[in-house]
């Protein structure tokens, strides 16, 4: 694949994202994936999967307290991301 793009003066990379697969009683499956804004591949995603719902801020967490609260022993990153349902 990474042949056809860069003949396509493409690059073959995804922007850093992480894949969610939800399911409530009640409620359709929601299979999906939150994408980092800050990533620099963000607006040349090689697959073009990139949808402005689908962005959010991911945040480095280093603050010792905050770290000691969440029970992680180092820095960890956090998300917000509101998801949204289908009643079935």
């Amino acid at each position: 694949m990474g042949k056809l793009l860069s003949a396509l003066g493409r690059h073959p990379y995804r922007p850093a994202h992480l894949h969610y697969i939800i399911k409530a009683e009640g409620f359709a499956r929601l299979v999906t994936h939150v994408l980092d804004l800050d990533d620099p591949s963000i607006r040349s995603d090689a697959v073009f999967g990139v949808k402005q719902t689908l962005i959010a801020t991911v945040r480095p967490v280093t603050g010792a307290g905050s770290i000691a609260n969440a029970s992680f022993a180092g820095p960890y990153f956090d998300l917000k991301y509101d998801f949204t349902l289908a009643v079935v």
